[in-house]
């Protein structure tokens, strides 16, 4: 599984270069003064947010990331170059966490980024300041000195990378449901699909275009069962990424419904989401019903009027019956939430454009 959504590594800045203490010797000026110059800059080490990257994957072969040093000083006023920044790019939605260790040898973390956005910038390390040259300390009353100041040392820190999925749309449901089946007929996304529970291991990303090259990202979470809140099945490890979708596709199979009272299936999740994170139960769900193509005629009619007025869809994501009546639906949510959001943006200000922040 190339999928990986933790990570710790460890990140070191650069450390100043040293100034130089020299004094300038030449045939017809022989008493030329002191002319050490300061040495550069450490790199610092930047985070950035790319969505180019989707998991953490080559954060698991490489763990350590260091930022060059700066140049030295030299004589005849020369100064040390600055070293350049070093940027890892992450996938976007990664948070970053600083890992301490006390003298008993526990550690702490506390959250430093959250690189929601993407492009966002965070100094996580900055780089040490050059020494100054010895032509610094040139004074009246030591015309000549002979000493200049050593290169400040970088910093170093532990971080633990964690990869909460950014998408529009989170499909839920059990094992088995149907959803990657259903983001393979809509997008270009190509999950393995299979006849048994837990197909899919990994979560999935799917992205849908409208007529006006609009995009929706959809992201196949892979299965849940009952006790997903207490780490059963997959647990806590797919559970946090829902938490970054903006609304709820839940799919129950037609196969695995008590025909009696249908709805009654989608709690098992729903409980699950609510133990996890209480805000979870809260999020706008769309209900969907898949695989009606397994039902005859007469049983699919009496589930449908058992089901009236509870704005359900029913849906065969195999033989793409009702999928285009679900995705308008999906496309109404989506731009009813922008609006929203849009709103709200008006009334609080237009947030800062400055998109880098020191860690």
């Amino acid at each position: 599984m190339r999928f990986v959504d933790e990570a710790t590594i460890k990140v070191i800045s650069g450390k100043g270069g040293n100034g130089c203490a020299s004094l300038l010797r030449e045939a017809n000026n022989p008493k030329g003064g002191p002319d050490g110059g300061d040495g550069g800059r450490g790199g610092d080490v930047i985070l950035r947010a790319s969505s180019r990257l989707m998991s953490l994957y080559d954060f698991r072969l490489k763990r350590k990331y260091a930022a060059r040093n700066g140049q030295p000083g030299m004589g005849r006023d020369r100064y040390g170059r600055a070293a350049d920044d070093l940027y890892i790019d992450l996938p976007t939605g990664t948070l970053i966490f600083e890992v301490t260790e006390d003298e008993d040898g526990n550690e702490t973390e506390r959250l430093v980024a959250d690189l929601v956005n993407d492009d966002t910038e965070v100094v996580i390390c900055k780089g040490g300041q050059g020494g100054r040259g010895n032509l610094h300390f040139k004074s009246s009353v030591n015309r000549t000195p002979r000493y200049a100041e050593e290169g400040k040392p970088g910093e170093e820190k532990k971080l633990r990378l964690e990869l909460k999925i950014l998408a529009d749309v989170g499909l839920l449901g059990l094992p088995n449901a149907g959803k990657s089946t259903f983001i393979s007929q809509v997008s270009a996304a190509r999950p393995k699909i299979a006849a048994y529970p837990f197909t899919t291991l990994v979560p999935n990303l799917g992205v849908v275009e409208d007529e006006w090259f609009n995009k929706m990202v959809i992201a196949d979470i892979p299965g849940l069962i009952e006790g997903a809140s207490q780490g059963q099945g997959l647990g806590h490890t797919f559970l946090k990424h829902v938490e970054r979708t903006r609304f709820l596709v839940h799919l129950l199979a037609a196969d695995d419904l008590d025909m009696e009272n249908p709805l009654d299936g989608y709690s098992i999740i729903d409980d699950e989401l609510a133990d996890y994170n209480p805000e979870l139960a809260n999020k706008p769900q769309i209900r969907v019903i898949n695989k009606i193509d397994t039902l005859d005629q007469e049983t699919l009619e009496n589930l449908r009027d058992k089901c009236q007025n509870s704005g359900v869809f029913f849906i065969s994501a195999l033989n793409g019956d009702g999928v285009d009546e679900l995705l308008d639906a999906m496309w109404d949510r989506l731009r009813e939430l922008n609006r929203t959001e849009k709103e709200a943006e008006n009334k609080t200000g237009d947030p800062d454009d400055d998109q880098r922040e020191s860690a």
